[in-house]
């Protein structure tokens, strides 16, 4: 039996198709008013979309066509250069021709013979001739100037001040051929100097210089003309074109060719905008948009509202532009609000097909599913009774587990307990035991370096009195030579020199353990070059290394302040470089060593390396340890590495770690803070 909570279910799975029909004409009405009431929206979406698009295109255009310009412009230069090289190669390879076919003539017979070649040449569209002069300025041949022929213009200048002639032939006589620049009289206009380029290339067999130029002027113009044939070529889309109009307001190309060549400042639109001096003042403000009453529409012959892109090109004061009619615009419009409308109308329908398509469909569906629902809560009612009952029977059997476990775990925690107390007892026990051990072996490190030199002073002191002894003994009986004198003597010397030398070496040790330890003030940390600082330390060790035949290397990489303890640094690097002298160096040639220093992170660091014999294993891992030393019968006490190591990491609160060389020999790395701080010395 179902109870009620599950009839309620599997009604409302019945009726659920209804409730989803019902709903689905609800947002189906919803969506029809929305698009209805969003539709002018979208059609001004669209307005503006249009004439975004349209004016973006016009842009593009004529930023094409500006470009273009430009980029001619920026060209006109080397074109120039390009064809002036040309020629005068030209001119070159029929000046050689007939110095080389005209061997029997004479020398002035073959200068006449190339001059009459040269001279009425003409390229250039006309413009372009040669001109051909001694280097040392004496005029050979100048077709336009005929009357500075066999005139000396050495010393001619332009309105520059340039001495033209001259230039061109050091150019040519220097480089053998070349370029130049000059200010010159055009045939046409004696009166006034235009900027011409030039090229001379000079000519070996009678000592001369040919060349020719050409006025920048006369090609700009040229490429004008071009440019604005090309122009007037340009459309794009239906009825798109680029106009033209100087500074003056003359139109330089139009669509309409009657326009073109007049002066249309004055032009004026329905609404009182002089359309010619708002194009010029936009070109002169660089670049903008103009809307205006155009004068005619292409389509319909009458005026129309236009907007139009200008962007001006200021090295020739032109105003480049494009327009488009706003009409057209409004055509697009009513084509894309038709498209949308239709396309509204058809997606309504559709929404409605399917809508109740689904409905029924569903309305099936969930008929076929409430009675496999009512089948599997039959089913389901079922199994949770059995296991209803199983579950009690559980329950029953696990309480008693519960209990057992707790009990069980309770006597483990015991155990666990116990087993950590005596651990921790052992632990401290280890650890006693290991501060015994290391006190004894320094107790007895320090024993056993202090017995030999303390041993030698007792048995000094004992000589000296039983000499003394003696020689009273002698003075009493009034029996003393002078040779036991001496003897007496040489005897006292010899046990004071051995206890002066025990002290000593007693003294050092004293000062060595007191270097070893880490505890009080190691000086006023001060902020220092420590390139100088070492550099100062290589320079006075330079004797001691000299006697020990070895060289000492520093390698600087950057100049490095440093804020920490200078005499600290000193004396480690002090006790590495005795510490090469005194292990490394038997039977090496040419012993170096070599201090390098750098910078990482804020971190100062010092790489020393000798060439010397290297370290057993044995010596890499004992050389920080006390009394630890290779050579135990000389004056080596085994404190020297120790106290390094003590200095590096306490005082300068760094490290220094073991550095194998890749060839032989023994390296350490020393890194330490730049700026030393520590609890007791905070420097600012």
């Amino acid at each position: 039996m179902l109870n009620k909570d599950e009839i309620k279910i599997l009604r409302t799975v019945k009726l659920a198709p209804l409730f989803i029909l019902v709903l689905s004409l609800i947002a189906i009405v919803s969506i029809f008013q929305h698009n209805n009431s969003h539709f002018n929206l979208e059609v001004d979406r669209i307005r503006a979309d249009s004439i975004l698009e349209r004016t973006m295109l016009i842009k593009n255009e004529v930023l094409k066509v500006h470009d273009l310009i430009k980029s001619e412009k920026a060209q006109s230069i080397k074109k120039i250069k390009t064809k002036l090289q040309e020629r005068v190669h030209e001119a070159h390879a029929i000046a050689s021709s007939i110095y080389r076919n005209n061997q029997d003539k004479s020398a002035q017979e073959i200068k006449l013979l190339i001059s009459d070649a040269l001279r009425d040449i003409r390229f250039s569209k006309g413009r372009g001739y040669f001109f051909i002069y001694q280097t040392d300025g004496l005029s050979v041949m100048h077709p336009i100037l005929p009357h500075l022929q066999n005139t000396q213009l050495w010393d001619f200048k332009d309105v520059n001040g340039s001495y033209v002639i001259r230039d061109l032939s050091t150019i040519a006589t220097s480089q053998g051929e070349g370029f130049l620049r000059w200010w010159w009289k055009k045939p046409a206009d004696t009166k006034t100097e235009y900027e011409k380029i030039g090229y001379s290339k000079y000519f070996a067999p009678f000592n001369w210089f040919i060349g020719t130029g050409d006025y920048v002027i006369d090609y700009e113009n040229e490429l004008k003309k071009e440019i604005l044939e090309r122009i007037s070529r340009v459309e794009y889309g239906n009825d798109g074109y680029i106009f033209v109009v100087n500074k003056a307001g003359v139109v330089l190309s139009h669509v309409v060719q009657e326009h073109v060549g007049k002066n249309r400042l004055d032009l004026i639109d329905g609404n009182g905008v002089f359309i010619t001096q708002e194009i010029i003042k936009a070109a002169h403000n660089g670049e903008g948009y103009l809307s205006y009453i155009g004068s005619t529409e292409k389509n319909t012959g009458l005026p129309a509202q236009k907007t139009s892109f200008i962007k001006g090109f200021k090295d020739w004061h032109w105003a480049i532009g494009s327009g488009a009619y706003l009409d057209d615009i409004e055509n697009v419009i009513l084509a894309k609000k038709q498209a949308l409308n239709k396309k509204n109308q058809q997606e309504l329908v559709q929404a409605l097909a399917i809508g109740a398509t689904i409905s029924l469909l569903l309305f099936f569906i969930s008929i076929a599913f409430a009675n496999n629902i009512k089948n599997r809560f039959q089913r389901y009612n079922a199994k949770v009774s059995e296991k209803t009952q199983q579950l009690n029977e559980l329950n029953l059997s696990l309480e008693d587990k519960v209990i057992d476990r707790t009990q069980a775990l309770a006597a483990s925690n015991k155990e666990l307990e116990l087993a950590l107390l005596n651990l921790k007892n052992t632990q401290e026990k280890l650890i006693a035991s290991e501060k015994m051990a290391s006190m004894v072996s320094l107790v007895t490190g320090v024993a056993h370096e202090l017995n030999t030199p303390l041993g030698i002073m007792v048995t000094s002191i004992s000589q000296i009195e039983n000499e003394i002894e003696k020689l009273f003994i002698k003075i009493k009986s009034q029996k003393i030579t002078r040779s036991e004198l001496l003897r007496c003597e040489q005897a006292c010397r010899l046990g004071v020199e051995l206890l002066n030398s025990s002290l000593n070496k007693s003294i050092r040790l004293i000062n060595n353990f007191k270097s070893l330890s880490t505890y009080g003030e190691p000086g006023q940390a001060k902020k220092f070059s420590a390139n100088k600082l070492i550099q100062t330390l290589s320079d006075s060790y330079q004797s001691v290394l000299k006697s020990h035949n070895t060289q000492l290397t520093l390698a600087f990489k950057d100049e490095v302040m440093v804020m920490s303890y200078k005499d600290v640094i000193i004396d480690v690097l002090t006790q590495l470089i005795e510490n090469s002298l005194t292990h490394a160096f038997n039977d090496t040639d040419s012993p170096c060593i070599t201090i390098q220093v750098s910078t990482s992170n804020d971190q100062l660091i010092i790489d020393y390396f000798d060439n010397g014999l290297g370290l057993s294993y044995e010596a890499k891992d004992k050389m920080f340890d006390l009394f630890y030393t290779t050579k135990r019968n000389s004056n080596c006490t085994g404190l020297g590495m120790p106290i390094v190591y003590n200095q590096v990491t306490q005082k300068l609160q760094g490290s220094i770690k073991y550095t194998q060389p890749s060839q032989q020999g023994t390296g350490f790395t020393i890194t330490m803070p730049m700026l030393y701080k520590t609890e007791a010395y905070q420097l600012i």
